[in-house]
């Protein structure tokens, strides 16, 4: 090359370098600025407007960083939130596996922000049904926060929170009541926490209360899960969500007019988008169905109940849902429609590998109830033997969930005139309560069951008695 070239090429690479550093700067400037407007519009509940703006970020991320960015992961992961608020889950689950894996190429294995993504995908494989690979996700994202914050911190109680949900969701409230346990160990000792945090704390407390039919503890957490999210848009899944509970909780605990208003407005969310949560729908729909139970009106919870139980692909949601819907019908006497509908409950709870044990027993309980209303005395027996059987394998002999049981197979051979047949199931609740400390509430319970019975037998004189002793310190 010349001298002339020398000089030439010395004069044009300064420039060119500046003009490519001008340029990747103006790339990152338009990015921060889609990102921005992105975030702003999905803030907003624009979630239409959003995503468009959301896929022009990905884009110049991907061109601006290349694949192995956190920059690039990040935007991938909008681009999924915005797919999934809209009910386009495929697609949200292709971005948040791509985000991952990019994510991975930048962040070391034990990264905690890996977590971020994790829990991303679990919800909408979660939103899908899939709840095997849910799960695996969500495990993953509780062993990272555990290696890098302590099991006492409030990353992990998150954690447990998020992965009781997916088992509350899924329907094995079993699997999620040990979560529950340690999240609220671990509450007490962390004292306050972020508000996202929190609102996944109390939104599983909540969902796990109202299951247990515990409804003063469900409202005080399902209250704190709506205030934690009452800020989000109103057309947000996670604000709905928590409508359903604080709505649910509310109705349960007498505040009807304003449980079936909340009730409605989450309802309405869902309705917008149904393909966005079909979980949310569903468990939305029954909500509805029982405020209008509470109203009285009667044909609108039955059509409500008519459109959701079809639509229920997993079998152990269905397990609670076709219970809730035969409780309704059970409680206005419609014994027949209850007594199918706890039957389809108990088949599927029956053929079910990880249904929760206590479902056949409650299951095997209603029938019975429903089998006496109807006069089929020796079909309730066998229910109510079933249901001892399973109570007894599960808990072993003299649990305190045997106490109604026995009470009701001593009742049903009374109803059969058979006090003979009764006598054995007597002795048996008596040993129960026998096996109890004085002060026992469980000795007192089984006690005064007894004296019920035999007063109803004609018996005052050791109902008497059994009355005395069940009074504390007698």
């Amino acid at each position: 090359m010349t001298r002339r070239g020398w000089l030439a090429a010395a004069l044009v690479l300064p420039t060119a370098l500046c003009l490519a550093a001008a340029c990747r700067k103006a790339k990152t400037v338009h990015w921060q600025e889609k990102s921005a407007a992105g975030l702003e519009l999905y803030g907003q509940g624009r979630y239409s407007e959003a995503l468009p703006v959301a896929q022009e970020a990905a884009r110049l991320a991907q061109e601006s960083f290349g694949p192995g960015d956190l920059r690039t992961a990040y935007a991938l992961d909008f681009l999924g939130r915005a797919e999934r608020q809209l009910g386009r889950l495929t697609p949200a689950e292709e971005h948040f596996e791509s985000a991952l894996q990019t994510a991975a190429q930048t962040l070391g294995p034990d990264e905690p922000k890996r977590a971020h993504f994790l829990d991303n995908l679990a919800e909408v494989l979660m939103a899908q049904g899939r709840y095997d690979d849910a799960e695996d996700r969500y495990t993953d994202s509780l062993r990272l926060m555990q290696k890098n914050f302590g099991e006492i911190s409030v990353p992990v109680s998150a954690a447990y929170a998020r992965l009781a949900a997916l088992f509350i969701r899924w329907g094995v409230y079993e699997q999620a009541k040990p979560l529950i346990s340690r999240l609220r160990d671990i509450d007490s000792r962390v004292g306050a926490s972020d508000d996202a945090a929190d609102a996944s704390v109390a939104a599983s407390l909540c969902a796990l209360s109202l299951r247990a039919g515990s409804a003063e503890d469900a409202l005080s957490a399902c209250d704190r899960a709506l205030a934690k999210r009452r800020r989000l848009p109103k057309n947000s899944l996670d604000r709905a969500e928590a409508l359903r509970g604080a709505g649910l909780a509310q109705l349960r605990t007498g505040g009807v007019e304003e449980g079936a208003r909340r009730i409605r407005e989450a309802l309405a969310v869902y309705r917008e988008r149904p393909a966005a949560a079909p979980a949310g729908l569903l468990e939305s729909l029954l909500a509805a169905a029982e405020a209008a139970a509470a109203e009285g009106k009667d044909a609108e919870a039955e059509r409500l109940f008519s459109d959701a139980l079809p639509l229920y692909e997993n079998p152990y949601s269905l397990v609670k849902a076709a219970s809730r819907a035969a409780g309704y019908y059970q409680k206005r006497g419609r014994l027949d429609i209850a007594e199918g509908l706890y039957l389809q409950a108990l088949a599927k709870q029956v053929s079910s590998p990880k249904a929760d044990k206590q479902d056949r027993e409650d299951l095997l309980m209603r029938l019975a109830e429903v089998s006496v209303g109807l006069g089929r005395q020796e079909r309730a027996e066998g229910y109510l033997r079933r249901a001892l059987e399973a109570n007894e394998s599960m808990h072993g002999v003299f649990d305190p969930s045997s106490v109604p049981i026995l009470a009701a197979l001593a009742r049903v051979r009374l109803a059969q005139r058979r006090a003979d047949l009764a006598a054995p199931w007597l002795a048996k609740l008596r040993r129960l309560a026998d096996s109890r400390g004085e002060r026992s509430t469980v000795r007192q319970d089984a006690l005064r069951r007894l004296a019920r019975i035999y007063r109803d037998m004609g018996r005052p004189a050791q109902a008497a008695k059994l009355e005395a002793l069940a009074e504390p310190g007698s």
